[in-house]
């Protein structure tokens, strides 16, 4: 099983490091201006272009919705969007999200803010009121603020702002801040074959934040130190008959109580892609080792280790499809440590049609696959606005041990995605997964990947 695994990792790094020989010559032969010019990508050039050209035609699609769904305030597009979409942990989800652009005129009218509050009402939370405000400080630099109250449950604050050129050189920096009350999270047990009968719904309280600072080395080499210290527990949670504490009461008494995690993660990576957020050629590997030690503010002594690859590959450097993908390996040595940061596959963790936190162990492997084809592109409310399908394949598997990692416990989960993209830095949308852990429907802002 180790030599089908040791063959499985060599033929995915393969793919991702020598499977666009023919795009890395298109790039070279292109002359230096034009080359610059590409990997650059333009973004706000192409936002400014738009802002100071005449009226959009009204003859593309996306227009044509514009013209019954986006209202102008003043030159700042309103889009008032519905929400529906079915968790696997908390079932129907339902409601109302009101975007609007900022447009910042003292700088040609480029979009300096997206402000997005929300209402939705579900069946467990009750209603659910979320304000989210991103700001964007330059063309590359994000600044986030989401807060989020239910009638149960459920509480959020969250900041976070990142910036790929602090200073104007080549460092980056990323801090982010949250308290969360997270009643969507679930507990199947342990490893691939864990059942969703056994699933047991609980409350996570997370307090906590980590700052991260990448240095440049060589040429797309950089070096990183993110210092990470959070505060967690369990209580029992608002869903299904069976609580928490009774179908695993041992998980129960060692983590309902305050267990404090600080870590210090270094790693070393190449990236070389076009842009931070939305990439559309180029590759990103990384390859991290965390440490959490009892004498240094832990309660536990454990490492945890991850190598991560991902590549877009733009077929003859056009923009209408891209292939994305992504491999993970990730393992954990030392002592036991609890379940909620173990490495883990579900929702939110690269496999979209499982609920989150569906499965659980000391070692994971992950494949995603996704052709983003781009089927309109055009000036909407005199902003950039892309809209993408894209097709995807998840696969994913846990194991107690990396040499106990099987092909033969794969979890796939094909599914296709709706997405809106708005230049430079925001992408929303639906997902729709699928696969043995049945439908399962994902609305949110941002990439998965």
């Amino acid at each position: 099983m180790r030599k089908k695994i040791i063959c499985f990792l060599f033929f995915v790094l393969s793919a991702n490091l020598f499977a666009t020989p023919t795009q890395k010559k298109e790039i070279k032969n292109l002359k230096e201006a034009d080359k610059k010019e590409f990997l650059k990508e333009k973004d706000r050039d192409e936002v400014v272009n738009i802002i100071t050209s005449t009226k959009p035609s009204p003859q593309g699609i996306l227009n044509k919705i514009a013209d019954k769904l986006v209202f102008d305030i003043k030159g700042n597009p309103l889009l008032i969007l519905p929400i529906a979409d079915s968790s696997k942990d908390l079932g129907l989800n339902f409601g109302i999200m009101p975007v609007v652009a900022i447009r910042n005129m003292k700088k040609d009218g480029d979009v300096s803010s997206v402000i997005a509050p929300s209402i939705n009402q579900n069946k467990y939370l009750g209603y659910t009121y979320t304000y989210r405000h991103y700001l964007f400080p330059t063309e590359k630099s994000l600044f986030v603020l989401r807060a989020s109250l239910s009638d149960q449950a459920q509480k959020e604050l969250f900041l976070h702002y990142y910036d790929p050129e602090i200073f104007n050189t080549k460092a980056r920096l990323n801090l982010e801040f949250r308290t969360w009350h997270n009643p969507k999270s679930s507990f199947y047990g342990y490893g691939p074959n864990s059942k969703k009968s056994d699933k047991a719904n609980y409350i996570f309280y997370l307090n906590g934040g980590e700052a991260s600072l990448t240095f440049p080395i060589l040429n797309y080499i950089y070096f990183d130190y993110t210092p990470s210290f959070y505060e967690n527990r369990i209580e029992n949670g608002i869903v299904g008959k069976e609580k928490f504490s009774s179908l695993y009461p041992i998980e129960y008494s060692l983590y309902s109580k305050d267990k404090q995690i600080f870590t210090n993660r270094f790693s070393f990576l190449f990236d070389n892609t076009d842009h931070p957020f939305i990439p559309k050629i180029g590759s990103y590997i990384i390859f991290s080792m965390a440490f959490s030690r009892k004498n240094i503010v832990s309660d536990y002594n454990y490492s945890l280790y991850t190598i991560e690859m991902k590549d877009y590959y733009n077929y003859k450097l056009l923009d209408k499809s891209i292939t994305a993908m992504r491999f993970m390996l990730q393992w954990q040595t030392g002592e036991n440590i609890p379940f909620y940061a173990m490495p883990t596959a579900g929702e939110s963790t690269g496999l979209r049609m499982a609920g989150d936190g569906r499965f659980v162990d000391r070692a994971k492997i992950l494949l995603n696959v996704e052709q983003r084809f781009t089927v309109v592109k055009a000036p909407v409310m005199k902003f950039l606005t892309e809209l993408e399908i894209t097709p995807f394949l998840d696969i994913a598997t846990v194991a107690n041990k990396v040499s106990k990692l099987s092909t033969g416990n794969f979890k796939y989960g094909p599914g296709i995605a709706l997405r809106i993209v708005l230049r430079p830095q925001i992408v929303g949308t639906a997902d729709f997964a699928f696969g043995s852990e049945g439908l399962n429907t994902i609305v949110k802002i941002n990439y998965p990947f």
